[in-house]
Parts: C-alpha cells; structure tokens; sequence
C-alpha cells in the first residue's frame, strides 16, 4: 500500500510540474485558465467635436484565421470608427495562421479588414510566432519597412513595430534604442507580439522582457501593445508603462491573473486607443461595440 501511495504521489508532482513548464523564452502557466468573460460591458458613446482625439488606433492581435470571429471584429472597429475614421489599423502578429504564409494575407488581412481599410484607416503590423517563417515577406505585402519599424505620427506620437521572435538580435536592439534616445515626441507606444508581462496561457516572454524593458523604462514609454495570449489583460503602471495584451480578434484561451494584473478578460475584441495632448485613452471593445474596460494614461511629462 506505501509502494502505491508513493506511485499515486510521484504521478501527481509530475502532473504538477508538467502545469508549469519554461518552452524556450516563454513561461507556461496552466493554472491561470480561469477567467471567461466581462461581467460587466456599457455602451460607448462617439466623441464629440470638442473632444476628438488626435489619433486613433485599433489595434487587434492573432487574427490570422481569416474566419467569422475576425470579420465581426473588423465590423466592430468600422462600427464604433463612425463618421470619424481610425487611423491606424494596428495588427498586433500572428496574422496569418498556422506558419504566416503571405500568399494567405488576402483572406486572414485584406478582405476582413476591407470596411476598414476603405475608410482611409491606415495599416500597421507587427509579426507574431506564427508569422516567423515568412516575416519578412509579409511585412513587404502589408507595407512595413520591415521586421521592426518606427513612425511619427500626428498628436506628437512615436508608434515603433518590434519583432519579439528574435529579442536578441543585436540589429533590433541598436534600431530600439536609438529610436528611443532621439525621440522627441511626447508619447511614445510600442507593439510587440511576445508580452513581457502576462498572466495568460502563455505567460510573461522573459526574453522579451529582458531584452526591450529596460530601454522601455529609460526611454519613457508610456504604452506597450501585444498579442499572443487570445485574451484581453491591462497591467497596472510598472515603472510607468501599462502593458495591454489584445489577442482575440478571432479567438479566445482562457486567462488569469497577476501581482501586475490590473484586468484580464477572455472575450473577443480589439483594443481602442486615442491620443491626446496630455493623456492617452485605452478602451477595450467586444464585438458588440460595447466597452468592457477603460484606463487614461495621464502625460508624465
């Protein structure tokens, strides 16, 4: 009988551990696959013409299946854009599923993202794991300059692109920096697909972290963009940079939670983020239209 407890227990330290494993960069929670839905959603009104934003960005991660779930999203952004269009359409990697086959943009991008793009919305994107093969074309065929990117944009903002498969790369590293150092507009967002902070399925990419956060703190960026995890998660402020993961635009994993989690939602979405003068507001919208969370980044100066 002591023989078969020891058994009974060694089974069940090693379906433990197997909870919790390291794949390369990246730390694997399989407790954290808890939290479904927002309990809460509200109507979000538009913006009216003494308080418009100076810039728009929808951003949208791991939309690479090109099926029904991705088309409402797109609808949902053309919807809550209105009269007023976005512009920047910010794809957020994995854009096209499973190995990022350009020849696959057309129906993972261009067509569900048509009503957007039709409005003069502009598109930007990012590589995700799934795109990694193909990185460099598909960023030729969606009109990046390449892997990792920078653009000034109206309402004073530096949006730079990064490629989080290859964290290391020393190219990337001296591009990150020198973009930052020379920098001088007042907000400064970042987008790249491996999170540094998740408490997701996939976990914190601790590569990532180590590689682009310190010259994130040194530099003053204020807003850090990603997908990857098919969920919904906002950090609280660490050392002054909120950490958004949009990842469902069409599909969803179950998320959970952290000592950093200021929220984390499994539902289908994109992420809103409007620009002004002296703060940035971030909401996140379902495919309803309707807003299941909302934070203001004030202008630290």
């Amino acid at each position: 009988m002591r023989v078969r407890w020891i058994v009974v227990g060694a089974v069940v330290i090693a379906l433990l551990a197997a909870y919790w494993v390291r794949l390369g960069p990246q730390t694997v929670s399989m407790l954290t696959h808890r939290k479904g839905g927002p309990t809460t959603t509200w109507e979000v009104s538009p913006f009216t013409p003494t308080n418009t934003p100076q810039l728009r960005i929808a951003a949208v991660g791991d939309v690479g299946e090109g099926e029904e779930e991705e088309w409402q999203t797109a609808w949902a952004i053309h919807h809550l854009a209105g009269d007023d269009p976005y512009d920047v359409l910010l794809l957020l990697g994995d854009n096209v599923y499973p190995n990022g086959d350009p020849a696959r943009l057309d129906h993972t991008v261009f067509r569900p993202f048509e009503i957007v793009l039709n409005d003069g919305t502009g598109l930007d994107a990012i590589v995700g794991n799934h795109d990694a093969g193909y990185a460099d074309q598909q960023m030729e065929i969606l009109g990046m300059e390449g892997r990792w990117w920078a653009q000034h944009l109206p309402g004073d903002v530096l949006l730079i692109g990064l490629d989080g498969n290859t964290p290391d790369d020393p190219g990337q590293r001296v591009f990150l920096e020198q973009t930052l150092a020379d920098a001088t507009e007042r907000w400064r967002i970042v987008a790249v697909h491996e999170p540094p902070y998740s408490a997701g399925y996939q976990g914190s990419d601790l590569a990532v972290r180590a590689a682009f956060v310190p010259l994130f703190e040194r530099y003053g960026v204020q807003l850090v963009l990603s997908g990857h995890e098919h969920d919904y998660q906002r950090s609280n402020p660490i050392n002054g940079i909120t950490y958004v993961i949009s990842g469902a635009g069409g599909r969803t994993r179950g998320t959970g939670e952290d000592t950093f989690t200021a929220v984390s939602w499994s539902v289908l979405h994109f992420t809103d983020v409007n620009v002004y003068h002296d703060h940035v507001l971030v909401r996140a919208i379902d495919q309803d239209g309707r807003g299941f969370d909302e934070v203001t980044i004030p202008y630290a100066g």
